[in-house]
């Protein structure tokens, strides 16, 4: 019986585990900036973060907060004085661009996801974390890992889905132990992978199998070469009583410690993680304040453990939504979809940060932005979510990328975000 079950447990591994043998026995260990993008599932109200907008005489009210208050800023960054972002941003701002008027062109959610996390409203291209895994680090065991969202790879890698399971993962890393105890006896076990790597390499080679079949058994030769390092990975996790609680809407900081476990690990070098919540058709302003305090909660968890992995200063936060909320209230104090939101991108120690992109007007309506001074003109363009993205290939190195030259953004500017 036990047999069977490791079999299974093994097994269930193959469809989490990245499609790549491990890079970690021989290989140089990887040395560039870990990826990491932030997704607010519902979109968020930016007028009530870090596109701060007050009330302008004759026209509907855009925040209720600006009945009583003003406009905040810390540095040459702009916030709302909401919900906990004073401290959000007071701590964090040296190290963000905001670049708020980015037009998403959609209202519906899934479309929003799309563009906002690929670069267009089309299926069809991949992830920003997906092409820098691929261009990267491919045959790192669980390079590319993916929390929910939109995680589409089109194929270049396969993504390490978790959802909520992140902590079950220690027990699901390594197959053979329970309670710290080997349930097999180890050479048994080593030569039971063996065999099974030996038959699935010889079925792969047979090309017999339909085409679904055999990207099933390499995921799980994947998964079978892959378990040595993941071993030693799952060992640095932690205790099932040590990972952070969950929030109202998530696991943020969960996803966080994770993440930062697996890039000091050796074995990843992207992730999405996410925050839900944010559709706030009804009472907008209660429901933001909840979400966008687990939300900065989670970001700065995030950069507390990098520090404390000795990391932080590697590591690129890509923070966005689906797009925004509309710039007035409906009659049920909630606010609706709006396609003109923003990108808020964090690193420490660069020359780009502690800056603002005003890409929207005092209504929150896109307006044209010089793509080289980063100034409004009335020359300049609008600036669309394949902005923002084509900007992020070029700083990380991905332009001349043989896999991203097949995901082209058609764009005739620019924009010099990265300076």
């Amino acid at each position: 019986m036990n047999t069977r079950r490791n079999f299974l447990k093994l097994a269930a591994l193959s469809p989490i585990l990245a499609g790549y043998p491990s890079a970690s026995h021989g290989a140089a260990p990887f040395a560039g900036k870990f990826v990491v993008t932030v997704q607010a599932l519902g979109a968020w109200d930016v007028t009530c973060f870090c596109d701060p907008k007050e009330n302008q005489r004759g026209e509907l009210e855009i925040t209720q907060w600006s009945k009583e208050d003003e406009i905040q800023t810390i540095g040459n960054i702009k916030y709302a004085p909401f919900a906990n972002n004073e401290s959000f941003f007071k701590k964090h701002a040296s190290k963000m661009l905001v670049i708020n008027g980015v037009d998403s062109l959609t209202n519906s959610h899934s479309i929003g996801e799309t563009v906002n996390w690929s670069g267009r409203t089309a299926l069809g291209f991949p992830t920003i974390t997906a092409l820098y895994s691929a261009a990267y680090a491919p045959i790192l065991p669980m390079s590319y890992v993916t929390f929910g969202g939109f995680n589409r790879t089109e194929n270049l890698i396969r993504a390490t889905q978790l959802g909520w399971s992140v902590t079950n993962m220690r027990q699901l890393l390594k197959p053979n132990f329970s309670y710290n105890r080997s349930m097999m006896n180890d050479e048994i076990w080593s030569h039971i992978k063996v065999v099974h790597a030996n038959d699935t390499r010889a079925g792969i080679a047979a090309n017999t199998a339909t085409a679904g079949n055999r990207s099933a058994r390499e995921a799980y030769l994947s998964s079978l070469t892959s378990m040595e390092p993941l071993v030693d990975f799952a060992d640095t996790l932690p205790a099932d009583n040590e990972w952070e609680p969950n929030s109202r809407n998530g696991n943020l900081r969960q996803q966080a410690q994770f993440t930062i476990a697996a890039f000091k690990a050796g074995v990843s070098i992207t992730a999405d993680l996410t925050q839900g919540g944010f559709d706030s058709h009804e009472e907008n302003d209660l429901e933001q304040t909840i979400n966008l305090n687990e939300l900065t909660d989670g970001i700065d968890y995030l950069w507390e453990a990098a520090e404390a992995a000795g990391i932080a200063d590697r590591l690129v936060v890509i923070v966005g939504s689906d797009f925004s909320r509309t710039p007035y209230y409906n009659s049920a104090q909630g606010k609706d979809h709006h396609s003109v939101g923003s990108f808020i991108v964090m690193e420490k120690g660069v020359s780009y940060t502690n800056r603002v992109v005003d890409g929207s007007d005092e209504g929150q309506n896109a307006i044209k932005v010089d793509p080289q001074t980063l100034q409004p003109s009335g020359f300049g363009t609008k600036m669309v979510t394949s902005h923002v993205h084509s900007a992020l290939r070029d700083y990380l190195g991905l332009a001349g990328d043989d896999n991203v030259r097949v995901f082209p953004f058609n764009n005739p500017e620019k924009f010099n975000f990265f300076v």
